[in-house]
């Protein structure tokens, strides 16, 4: 497998380009499972209810500001809970994978040396290497991001959507999310007409 820099992971690659540029006329593509406010909202049991045995964790965003190295402790605790309910988790991110020493002593792991989000590839790889799992519809991305974390979607996962927790990230990546942010939203307004 060869290795693929967390700079070149997350700026632009062909998948997000177009990936971002297909949302308004693929709105299969914005389908959520579950939005939340926050990621210790996402509720544990729905997961257990609905068969999800995997998840996959977005950092900059969704665990904690954009380049993050601490966490709070309510974060670390609903990790927790996850585990102790029998999840495999694995921290998915195109930056900087060298900050979740906590995470891994609680057993997480960090995705490392796959293509970037949201290339399929990449999700699939997250899956079978850092999960060890086979069946994507037992996996479900939680995520901040449309255009990267919804990737899952393409790979026959389960995309979560939270809000996203504010820090200081690039221009054109906060522009592109709320862009497909707005999508979704008038995506599933037109679903309730």
């Amino acid at each position: 497998m060869s290795t693929v820099s967390p700079t070149s992971r997350e700026g632009l690659t062909w998948a997000k380009v177009s990936r971002f540029l297909s949302l308004p006329f693929r709105p299969s593509r914005l389908e959520t499972f579950i939005n939340a406010k926050r990621f210790e909202e996402v509720p544990i049991t729905r997961l257990l209810e609905e068969g999800i045995e995997g998840i996959l964790l977005d950092a900059d965003g969704t665990l904690g500001p954009h380049h993050a190295r601490e966490f709070n402790l309510s974060i670390r605790d609903h990790v927790g809970a996850m585990l102790e309910n029998g999840f495999k988790i694995a921290i998915y991110t195109n930056a900087w994978e060298d900050r979740f020493q906590s995470f891994q002593e609680m057993g997480v792991k960090v995705v490392s040396n796959v293509p970037a989000k949201p290339d399929p590839k990449g999700f699939r790889l997250a899956m079978t290497d850092f999960l060890q799992m086979e069946d994507p519809a037992k996996v479900c991305m939680i995520g901040d991001n449309y255009v990267t974390d919804g990737g899952a979607i393409d790979a026959g996962m389960r995309f979560i959507h939270i809000q996203p927790i504010k820090g200081k990230e690039p221009f054109l990546h906060s522009a592109t999310r709320f862009i497909a942010y707005l999508c979704a939203k008038m995506y599933k307004r037109k679903m309730k007409n």
